[in-house]
């Protein structure tokens, strides 16, 4: 039987990817990280298959004990600042004996974004075609080019395959985030300027999927690799599927922030989020400053650290991030669900019950 180690199974994307792997996998045991008791008693209810471990991704002997016993780690985890967590599975891996395991990375596109400026001029990334170019990117501390190497510097002794996504939407059956994990910073963003918002004119694109199409991807490498591990035929490509330029970028659309927020905003206003539809121009700063106040908003309080999350968030809404994800497609994979947008009814709905009840 084959075995997989499954770190990040209760977030957004892990628990897509992990509902799809028991689906179609029954014959797969599956062990998952989970911090506490209350998370592992939520996980193995809904999923009784599911053997569950107590740590997170800072509990590096864990990491190291568990990924020793697993053919195949899939990590879905937030990757920066999360260096020596990787190592650790990744030298559990290497420390295997017999066949050559297989390790799943979760990465991010914003790798690749552009200067904030809500304008439409910004260089297509390709993860074929750019994959060279994609490998030399040199990031300072606490970026995705950093996990990327490590992970990368681990294929003479794994198998490794880096899933980079670009924003994800829809709603996932995770246990615990079943919202993006986008929808907070919106909703306080919106709640500050009581409307829509967009940076400058908002004509920067944004490259989206939906979570259900995402999770299919990891699957796609799973099953090559579940093939691979019990000596059937795998999915044949023109590439390596595992390696280090096993680069896949995630996405299913293209949407400007403009089309994005036209379409958001009526959804918020029908909710009560906001009072109109108008989309304010603002600038980034502007926008950092709304995205950790919410409705206490004060336009003339100090710009947050440059280094901080709002000032992330607030460089999300302005930026370009313009993918193509020539690999998967490649290997037969499509985006099947519709546009993110036709989510945003239910999306705000299940976070503004999921408000109420922690209110409660």
């Amino acid at each position: 039987m084959v075995q997989v180690f499954f770190v990040g199974a209760t977030g957004h994307i892990g628990g897509a990817v992990l509902d799809q792997l028991l689906q179609k996998n029954p014959d797969v045991a599956v062990k998952a990280l989970v911090r506490d008791e209350q998370k592992a008693s939520r996980l193995a209810a809904k999923y009784p298959r599911v053997q569950t471990v107590i740590g997170d991704t800072k509990n590096v002997d864990v990491l190291d004990s568990v990924s020793r016993e697993a053919d195949i780690v899939i990590n879905t985890s937030p990757d920066i600042t999360h260096d020596d967590g990787i190592n650790a599975i990744l030298g559990g891996l290497k420390s295997r004996n017999g066949l050559k395991s297989y390790y799943i990375h979760t990465s991010g596109a914003s790798l690749i974004w552009d200067e904030p400026a809500g304008s439409k001029d910004a260089r297509w990334w390709d993860d074929i075609k750019d994959v060279k170019d994609i490998i030399a990117l040199k990031g300072e501390a606490f970026t995705h080019a950093v996990t990327d190497k490590i992970v990368r510097d681990a294929a003479s002794d794994v198998n490794v395959a880096i899933v980079s996504p670009g924003f994800v939407g829809g709603m996932s059956p995770s246990i615990e985030h079943p919202t993006p994990i986008t929808t907070p910073a919106l909703f306080l963003t919106a709640r500050a300027f009581k409307s829509g918002w967009q940076i400058a004119q908002g004509e920067n694109t944004h490259a989206w999927i939906h979570v259900a199409d995402l999770a299919r991807m990891y699957l796609l490498l799973v099953n090559d690799a579940i093939d691979n591990l019990t000596g059937q035929t795998s999915v044949a490509a023109p590439f390596d599927i595992w390696g280090p330029e096993a680069y896949y970028f995630g996405t299913g659309e293209d949407i400007s922030f403009a089309k994005f927020m036209a379409h958001l905003a009526p959804v918020l206003k029908d909710t009560g989020v906001i009072k109109n539809t108008e989309i304010k121009s603002v600038s980034v700063t502007e926008a950092a400053r709304a995205s950790i106040a919410g409705e206490d908003y004060d336009p003339d309080a100090p710009p947050p650290a440059l280094d901080s999350w709002a000032m992330h968030i607030a460089i999300m809404y302005g930026i370009n991030m313009r993918l193509g994800a020539s690999r998967m497609q490649k290997l037969g994979w499509k985006p099947e669900r519709g546009s993110v947008i036709e989510t945003f009814a239910e999306v705000v709905s299940e976070y503004l019950q999921l408000e109420k009840a922690k209110e409660n």
